[in-house]
């Protein structure tokens, strides 16, 4: 298997011919190869071969439905590194040339973050931010931003007859080009980042997929209003 998974990332072809692959050349293969001559195969390397086309076919078929999920947390600086920093994980995930970001924030007043959205947005990205009606995040986030840069569509939950007294746009989480999704207990503040306990989760996959479709859900279906 990782085997496989290196030679998954090269530029080497399984299903090639064996002399124009790049299989032949690969020295962890022929290391492999050599394993397998010992346990009595008479084509080691015709064998390694259908293992790793094997192994890629069923990567393919599982793909789609693979998660890969990281711990990420807010601690004292006194704890070990049990899980990376939210601070650290947001600035990775808000990197250069990212296409669009989608923000949701009970409180947004960490001046690192709004920097960093605004950077995103300076150089192309689509910034989308969701916001609690009560909190006077959105007006805070419109306000703050830099005169120079694109601004953000900022929403905010509206008052919906139908909901329960005194509910509220509770979420905090981030959405990266539609793949990279942190869901977490901080705030997107001083204390959420830097000093509170906070703990949460980075997914890819299907789950960030379908976090972007709640997030269309609720601007289509006028769940959250567009701050002007």
């Amino acid at each position: 298997m990782a085997l496989e998974e290196k030679l998954r990332n090269s530029e080497i072809d399984l299903f090639a011919p064996l002399e124009r692959g790049g299989l032949l050349e690969a020295a962890e293969a022929n290391i492999f190869a050599r394993r397998v001559e010992s346990l009595g195969f008479h084509d080691p390397l015709g064998v390694t071969r259908l293992c790793l086309q094997a192994l890629r076919v069923q990567y393919d078929e599982l793909r789609p439905h693979i998660t890969d999920a990281e711990l990420v947390a807010t601690l004292p600086p006194e704890m070990p590194g049990i899980a990376r920093p939210t601070g650290q994980v947001l600035r990775e995930m808000l990197r250069p040339q990212v296409q669009e970001v989608i923000l949701l924030g009970y409180e947004v007043t960490d001046e690192e973050m709004t920097r960093l959205l605004a950077e995103a947005a300076a150089q192309g990205a689509d910034v989308i931010m969701i916001c609690d009606r009560e909190r006077g995040a959105a007006q805070r986030v419109i306000h703050g931003w830099p005169d120079d840069v694109r601004r953000p569509r900022v929403y905010q939950d509206t008052e919906r007859s139908d909901g329960a007294p005194f509910a509220s746009m509770h979420a905090k989480c981030l959405l990266v080009n539609g793949s990279d999704l942190l869901i977490t207990s901080a705030n997107f503040t001083f204390h959420g980042l830097h000093g509170n306990i906070e703990i949460g989760v980075r997914l890819s996959g299907s789950p960030a997929t379908e976090a972007r479709k709640i997030f269309s859900h609720l601007v289509e279906n006028g769940l959250v209003a567009e701050v002007r």
